[in-house]
């Protein structure tokens, strides 16, 4: 995921208030003391008794930027602090940071140490705090590198000569590029935190690992080329760490393999991945999805935005369960703090943002209540009061010294996730029926503003999809 995008006529509201701290420890568990997290039919699981883990999160892409300056690590320890307060037990965060100003890579191979011992800091502190890393490897898109700086570097090198490489996309294909990101993932994978002395591929902190945030891919829209990728990338990365769990970071497009979708897909087109396909390859250990229906929709009503929703999520929850027996998360989910034309007299953004939140919680808990699939979630993102953090703010932040209404919703879902987890200790029977749900785990195997830098981004991916499609037409 990149950082979300704003117009630059939207207003930004926010009210101020005092966190509720309700749910505090009994959510946000010991992450690490019980061991790895492990996958069981559509569940995750951890320690001997195989504790269920549900899961209550949040997304903070800049943990490991602002770590990287030990004057600045006050604030990744406030993040983690409030999040456990208000029981979290999830954080999605970049290990990545290609090329750029602020480099964990600056070149293929070459690394610069205080950021990998800003993300050293991270690891640390989210196991001190009782919190889960779910951290993802590179990006789709242009912010903090991504593949795009992959076949630059590539472009550059002479070993490129005569690979032929046009796009972005080459990313998924070239050999070259291909090798780059392989020795990123080796050299994340094998690093040895400075403060913990634990490698991390053998941390239990660590929740798992995302090939990609957001992959998609123009060249190849119907999603061979991510698949294959995909197919390749995780193997390898198992051949280094098979203790920890592996997913490919997609949104939940729908591609052109057999019981995909296409239909529900924002504008019913293609992205360049298969849902259902991709997270059948070997080596994937859990499904993701992200849900933006207000800027994959632009333009659209209200009503057609709400029954987007509702078929997304309901087809992904059933598709899961049907097709793939493994759990899902939604890995991002968020409203813009926008005033549209669709807002109710009086209404303001921030009590409409609080009521998606409201209702993406909702869905969230019925799945997992059920035995279903869809058994925790992130937001975008979370912030830290202060002027000096206002730099990050995309019109998607929860900042929960401020944001009562929100703080409080997040805080009730995490206890309510946590009792789940209770539940299934308790009895036994239930939390074997639960896992039975589904049934088919053997199947497997700048200059410019950033509110519009961000917004262009997003809104130029989506145009070249659907230019892509027309111009095939």
């Amino acid at each position: 995921m990149r950082p979300r995008a704003a117009a630059a006529v939207i207003s930004v509201l926010l009210l101020t208030a005092v966190p509720w701290h309700g749910a505090t420890a009994s959510a946000a568990a010991t992450a690490g003391e019980d061991g790895m997290v492990r996958v069981e039919g559509t569940r995750f699981v951890v320690g001997d008794g195989d504790r269920t883990l549900y899961l209550s999160g949040f997304n903070a892409y800049w943990l490991m930027e602002m770590a990287s300056d030990p004057s600045q690590r006050g604030k990744v320890v406030a993040a983690f602090r409030q999040a456990s307060a208000h029981g979290m037990n999830l954080a999605r965060t970049w290990a990545f940071s290609d090329g750029g100003d602020r480099p964990l890579q600056s070149s293929p191979g070459v690394y610069h140490e205080d950021m990998f011992q800003g993300l050293d800091f991270v690891v640390a502190e989210a196991r001190r705090h009782g919190i889960y890393l779910l951290l993802c490897l590179t990006n789709n898109f242009d912010d903090f590198g991504g593949k795009r700086q992959y076949v630059q570097w590539a472009m550059e090198d002479v070993a490129g000569a005569g690979h032929n490489l046009t796009s972005a996309d080459d990313f998924f294909n070239s050999t070259l590029v291909k090798s780059y990101y392989k020795n990123h993932v080796k050299t994340v994978l094998t690093r040895v935190n400075t403060v913990t002395g634990v490698a991390y591929k053998d941390d239990p902190a660590i929740f798992g690992w995302e090939l990609m945030n957001e992959p998609r891919c123009n060249a190849e829209p119907t999603g061979a080329l991510v698949q294959s990728w995909v197919e390749e990338m995780s193997p390898y990365l198992k051949t280094i760490d098979g203790n920890h769990l592996v997913t490919p970071g997609l949104e939940g497009f729908y591609g052109d393999g057999a019981h995909e979708s296409k239909e529900l897909n924002p504008w019913g087109i293609y992205y360049g991945t298969n849902y259902i396909a991709t997270h059948r390859a070997p080596g994937i250990d859990f499904a993701t999805i992200h849900l933006y229906p207000d800027v994959w929709l632009w333009g659209t009503t209200a009503d057609q935005r709400a029954r987007f929703f509702r078929n997304w999520t309901a087809s992904h929850v059933r598709d899961t369960e049907v097709h793939l027996g493994v759990p899902l998360l939604v890995t991002e989910y968020g409203k813009f703090l926008w005033v549209d034309q669709d807002a109710d007299g009086g209404e303001n953004a921030t009590v409409r943002r609080d009521r998606f939140l409201g209702t993406v919680l909702d869905v969230i808990y019925e799945s997992a209540s059920r035995g279903g699939p869809l058994v925790g979630g992130a937001f975008w993102q979370l912030l830290l009061d202060g002027d000096d953090m206002d730099a990050l703010k995309d019109g998607y932040q929860i900042v929960l010294p401020e944001d009562q209404r929100a703080a409080s919703i997040i805080s009730e879902h995490s206890q309510k996730m946590a009792e789940l987890s209770e539940q299934d200790a308790a009895d036994p029977r239930r939390r074997s029926e639960t896992r039975k749900i589904g049934g088919f785990g053997g199947l497997r195997s700048s200059r410019t503003h950033p509110f519009v830098q961000r917004f262009l981004v997003r809104f130029g991916s989506l145009f070249r999809s659907v230019s892509s499609l027309l111009g095939a037409v």
